[in-house]
């Protein structure tokens, strides 16, 4: 699967910590994204004022599709990040993709929840499900109301959980869990909050599909850095069931950055 070139049409949903960018490939977009997959994106022509270090191919939730446009939500994390908010319409990326695992959509009552930057492939998903006539409820959570993406686009219900209580409920959003009764437990966001999910499913007996955020450097499962226990998040995932974490040795004590440098996270 090679780059393919896809022109900036639209930018739209602009907070103070980001927007979302409306994509149109070129020929060579064969397959439609499902839900939880990613694409590698990069800056042939990085914006004025911008280095070569931010040509460098990065991997990015889809969070939408419409017949021949993708959608992606960008938040201010580096310099790449930083040089696809400052890009205009009609500037050209390049996109690899759709790669990765994503979601089944098999449920009868989903519940998503989403930490920070973790909503836009869930919105993705909740559109898809509200599409095949269910109901999802939502639980977004961010350190201040500026983290929430996307909170008025998500179909069916929405819930909401600030660190600092400036909207919704003032705590962390697995603190909603318990106020609901799902048979699929949908998430993505930072691992902690992942961690603590899958143990809310476990406990309450509800099957879990958990989009992981982990480094990675080619996307297409070359450079191993993105492995957990003995899968590679870019192929096995980033989407993995309760069932491939429950026993992991990895998940939520063990990340591997650049390089393939492991830290301890707990």
């Amino acid at each position: 699967m090679r780059p393919v070139a896809a022109e900036l049409t639209e930018i739209d949903n602009r907070t103070s910590v980001g927007h979302s960018l409306w994509l149109t490939p070129r020929s060579g977009w064969e397959e439609q994204p499902e839900p939880g997959q990613f694409v590698m994106v990069s800056l042939p022509h990085p914006p004025t004022g911008f280095g070569q270090e931010v040509c460098d191919a990065v991997p990015m939730s889809v969070a939408g599709w419409e017949p021949g446009r993708l959608r992606l939500t960008v938040k201010n994390l580096g310099p790449t990040s930083a040089a696809l908010l400052a890009c205009k319409p009609s500037d050209m990326l390049a996109v690899t993709g759709p790669l990765g695992r994503g979601f089944s959509l098999k449920a009868t009552q989903p519940l998503l929840m989403g930490g920070g930057v973790g909503a836009p492939p869930l919105l993705f998903l909740a559109q898809r499900l509200a599409a095949q006539g269910m109901e999802p409820v939502t639980l977004l959570g961010g350190a201040t109301d500026d983290e929430i993406f996307h909170c008025d686009e998500f179909p069916g219900t929405v819930e909401i959980a600030t660190d600092d209580g400036s909207a919704g409920h003032h705590g962390y959003v697995t603190d909603l869990l318990d106020n609901h009764n799902p048979d699929v437990l949908y998430s993505c966001g930072p691992e902690p909050m992942l961690v603590k999910g899958l143990e809310w499913a476990l406990a309450n007996d509800v099957r879990a599909e958990l989009c992981l955020e982990r480094y990675m450097a080619c996307g297409v499962g070359l450079c191993g850095v993105c492995t957990i226990d003995s899968k590679l998040v870019c192929q096995d995932g980033p989407v993995l069931g309760s069932e491939q974490l429950e026993h992991s040795m990895e998940f939520g004590k063990v990340v591997r950055e650049a390089g393939g440098i492991v830290r301890h996270t707990a």
